[in-house]
């Protein structure tokens, strides 16, 4: 018989070996970062700060995690939280210290389970026990008694829904399965599905909330602490246990199911709380649903089924190639409402399941802990270390292993839930199933929402923790849509890869992508890795949110079509760091790659390229030892291939369009579709709501006020089209009490441009929310024609908002984004104050505004600059030379000397701020007496200013 290891000794294995495989991040590792964003910034006259993000463009619901809310004020702290939390995950040398460390990251402290003086007996299960050995009867007795307190605690956890239990244990799985009648159905009724799965997350959210969170952690605490010391106890107890295998093939019913097992056996009872199993050193066979398994060794077969009242879960088999499959939904490891443990501690292993398995957990928690072989892990969606209001973790200790899985899953935490996948070592393959179509953007592509990946129920419900983590090994990495350390809606999500060369593929929203006020990192410590991808990847924020990829060492290939690579786009922050190697960079596009940021929003998005050490290949803009810009607010930095050709358009299986007289309604629900099968019925219904001027704008005012953004876009672009006669309308709804529809309608006012629309946003401007008066001041900038009256009426107002301390810096910003649309002369002195602004939209928004008033106003500007730059501090100083960047070449030199005489010119950012300016100045004697000056003022390591003055 092959030798057991015992499960204290494999503990202590496995704490040894954590300083090997658990190599994370030094501290110089994260200064080094630091260091490098911090002048990167400095070099666009920026700070990190100025990556901050409001965290109440959503009203904070009862879900927000307060890491969200701490990443919004310093998003550049990502790499930093995301490494610790991703440490304390690898450290746990007992493997259920996890799960308080995810439940204190979601800030639920868990509450201690008591004894319910109503607790279900266990005299006769524990009575039937006494041919056992006293170490096995005394550890079973305690660990049954121990579900009595856990029991106790669900109660108290479910409480205030005890009336809907029935319905939430249906239909949650709707939030986090695939819905694969989305895709043949025609457009009424893919919007009358989606509106009905609308009101059904909002129903399942609103119940969520009253769940007791804190007796929910606790419950979970106990039964994986209790899991533990039953798994130790019984292995040092069972030693012999052949000598007590007294019976053979035996059944038991447990609420109408029968559990059934084959070979021999030393025990089976059943509980209040499900039959309970102690096998035997041979080859057995389990069927049904099991409240406890505990088996020796042997190569077995376990065929699961799912039971709506047996909550608490626990299978131990220590030896054996072991087969674990199952049909039903939790049918391996997962749970609704419980908890459900796994523990396999010997052998090379297959796991088979359906959808919310394998680490997957639904109000509850839920553990697949795989000590070692190399194993095979196949599931559904929602699987593989999933969380939804609880933790799911899947942890493979050793061995080479293969996980393939449905979407959302591989690490996938939802609403108030984290999902965890550590593999510790081994060559592994990670591969997500093409589950769902992406029908919005695509008829070729899928959803996946997997690896390392969390996502929020937007607008009302942040989302949770998604974390995949492989501490060793050559692995590779295949994703779809959302994929590989992304986050979607106020949640985190990460891939931390420590060891290896890896491999990663994925087409979309990305590689350290964050979109839509989220945050995405994809952490890669060492080896020669491949990334590719389409788009919205490889360090990408996309709305309000930062995406980060970052690789330590190596030699790495980074392969795109567009969008990556250190690019933010609407006032998102895109990051891609590079710490070492001799790398490659290749990419279809030219224009929005290597570090972009565009302008959105009357401000802008960052993206940043940073490459700290290597001679490296970069095919569409960047050079070694160079600086280089792109788009708005992009800069890419070298510090001392052509993309393959397109392989023609993908053939998309159209809709018929059935032509007929429809309603204003029907109208809109087929302009708002995005599908690409539905592109003639979308055009259809977008040009007649055109051409029905009158219908359409009485209708558009009853859904101003929608959630859905595909149908707000849809909204603005009718109404831009019809122009001028929607205006009545939408200045209606602007001085009307409801904010959503208040916001849309002032954003498509300024589209439109007419000036009738004034006083309603003037007014509007000073209203009590800041996002309102945002959206006004924005509206504003955009109105052409204005008469003297409205323009000093706006002129005043913009001094107002300059002129208040407690204004929020987005306000400011659209102020000065006003001043210099609408060529408001009287008010530069205040924009040259604002180049002082605490957020970076406001000093650029100051600078860009200068740059409008340059043609009618240059010597106005000119001479506030004069007057004020030596009075600025050195990084307003920087935006004051981007501000002067339209004034005749004589006036920058003089503001050039005058920077060159005061207290900043030895910053090497203010430096590279005059480098910019000059090489916007025709060559000359004077530039280049300039030159001479800027480069005696700096220090000797000057190589950023020596490439912006050569052009490279």
């Amino acid at each position: 018989m092959k030798p057991i290891i015992p499960a204290v000794a494999i503990a202590v294995a496995v704490s040894l070996l954590l300083p090997a495989l658990c190599a994370a991040l030094t501290a110089d590792q994260h200064e080094t970062f630091g260091r490098a964003i911090e002048e990167a910034f400095l070099n666009m006259g920026m700070t990190p700060a100025d990556m901050r993000i409001r965290h109440d463009y959503a009203e904070p619901d009862k879900f927000r995690l307060a890491i969200v809310d701490s990443l919004m004020r310093n998003p550049g702290s990502l790499l930093q939280q995301v490494d610790r939390l991703a440490r304390k995950v690898e450290h746990s040398a007992v493997m259920f210290n996890l799960y308080p460390t995810m439940w204190s990251a979601m800030d639920v402290v868990p509450a201690d389970p008591v004894r319910s003086r109503g607790q279900r007996s266990t005299k006769d299960v524990a009575g039937r026990l006494s041919h056992l050995p006293d170490g096995i009867r005394i550890h079973l007795k305690r660990y049954i008694g121990h579900l009595g307190r856990m029991s106790h605690s669900l109660s108290q956890a479910t409480d205030k829904v005890t009336d809907h239990m029935d319905f939430l244990e249906v239909e949650a799985s709707a939030l986090v399965t695939p819905q694969a009648e989305y895709e043949d159905v025609g457009p009424f009724e893919l919007h009358d599905l989606e509106q009905m799965d609308s009101e059904l997350a909002d129903s399942v959210l609103c119940l969520s909330e009253l769940v007791d969170l804190p007796h929910l952690a606790g419950m979970c605490a106990l039964a994986m602490k209790s899991a533990e010391n039953l798994g130790v106890g019984l292995r040092l107890a069972a030693l012999d246990i052949d000598r007590h295998e007294r019976y053979s093939d035996r059944s038991a019913s447990f609420d109408g199911m029968v559990c059934e097992v084959t070979g021999k056996i030393a025990y089976m009872g059943v509980t209040p709380y499900g039959p309970v199993v102690i096998g035997g050193h041979g080859n057995n066979t389990y069927r049904g649903c099991f409240a406890l398994i505990a088996d020796p060794g042997g190569d077995d077969r376990y065929t699961l089924h799912n039971h709506p009242d047996m909550n608490f879960r626990l299978i131990i088999d220590y030896a054996g190639r072991d087969l674990y499959e199952s049909a039903d939904e939790t049918g391996v490891a997962g749970i609704k409402f419980g908890t459900s443990i796994l523990m396999d501690l010997d052998g090379d292993d297959t796991y088979r399941a359906g959808h919310m398995s394998l680490g997957s957990a639904n109000y509850g928690g839920a553990l697949l802990y795989d000590a070692a072989g190399d194993d095979i892990y196949e599931a559904g969606a929602f699987s593989q270390g999933a969380g939804f209001l609880g933790v799911g973790a899947l942890i493979d200790n050793e061995g080479n292993d293969t996980y393939v899985a449905g979407m959302q899953s591989q690490g996938f935490g939802y609403v108030m839930g984290s999902g965890i996948l550590l593999d510790r070592t081994g060559n592994d393959t990670y591969y997500t199933k093409m589950s769902q179509k992406d029908i919005l953007r695509y008829e070729d592509h899928y959803l996946t929402l997997s690896q390392g990946c969390a996502f929020g129920a937007r607008p009302d419900y942040s989302g949770g923790i998604g974390l995949l983590i492989d501490s060793r090994g050559n692995d590779l990495y295949y994703s779809d849509i959302f994929g590989q350390g992304v986050g979607y809606w106020f949640c985190v999500g990460g891939l931390i890869d420590r060891h290896g060369h890896d491999y990663y593929c994925s087409y979309q929203y990305a590689q350290g992508s964050g979109v839509h006020l989220a945050f995405g990192l994809l952490l890669d410590e060492q080896g020669n890795d491949f990334y590719q991808s389409k788009g919205v990847s490889q360090g990408c924020g996309h709305d309000l949110s930062l995406g980060l990829l970052a690789d330590f060492s190596g030699n790495d290939c980074f392969t795109v079509t567009d969008l990556s690579q250190g690019a933010g786009n609407a006032n998102g922050t895109g990051i891609l760091f590079d710490a070492a190697g001799v790398d490659a960079y290749s990419s279809k596009s030219r224009v929005n790659v290597s570090g972009y940021g565009n302008f959105r929003r009357d401000f802008g998005s960052i993206g940043l390229q940073l490459d700290m050490v290597g001679g490296d290949y970069y095919s569409a803009r960047g050079r070694n030892d160079a600086l280089w810009e792109s788009g708005q607010y992009g800069l890419g930095m070298d510090i001392p291939g052509e993309a393959a050709a397109p392989e023609g358009d993908i053939l998309v299986d159209e809709m018929e369009l059935v032509e007929k007289a429809y309603g204003s309604e029907d109208l809109f629900i087929l302009a708002a579709r995005g599908e690409p099968r539905f592109r003639q019925w979308r055009a259809y219904g977008f040009e007649s709501m055109v051409e029905d001027t009158a219908a359409s704008v009485e209708y558009l005012r009853t859904v101003l006020d929608t959630k859905v953004a595909r149908e707000r876009h849809t909204i603005k672009d009718i109404l831009r089209r019809i122009g001028s006669p929607s205006v009545p309308m939408l200045t209606d709804a602007v001085r009307e009490d409801n904010d959503r529809a208040k916001s849309e309608a002032s954003w498509i006012l300024g589209l439109i441009g007419d000036a009738e629309a004034f006083d309603a946003l003037i007014d509007l401007s000073r209203a009590p929310g800041w996002k309102q008066r945002s959206s006004a001041m924005s509206a504003l900038a955009k109105l052409e024609d204005l008469s003297p009256r409205q323009r000093e009426a706006l002129e005043n107002r913009v001094r107002e908002i300059f002129g208040d301390p407690d204004e929020v810096f987005y306000v400011k910003k659209d102020a000065a984004f006003a001043a210099g649309r609408q060529g408001l002369a009287g008010v530069i002195g205040r924009l040259v104050e604002s180049l002082e602004g605490d957020h970076y939209s406001v000093r650029y928004a100051a600078a860009e505004a200068m740059r409008d008033l340059s043609e009618a106003h240059g010597d106005a500007v000119y001479e506030e600059l004069l007057e004020r730059v030596p009075h600025l501090s050195s990084l307003a100083v920087t935006n004051a030379l981007y501000a002067a960047g339209e004034l005749p070449d004589r006036q920058k030199l003089a503001i050039v000397d005058m920077v060159l005489e005061s207290d900043a010119s030895g910053e090497m950012h203010v430096g590279v701020g005059v480098a910019r300016l000059l090489s916007t100045v025709e060559e000359g004697r004077d530039r280049r007496r300039m030159e001479e000056k800027l480069l005696a003022a700096l220090p000797e390591d000057t190589w950023q200013v020596r490439a912006l003055l050569e052009g490279t």
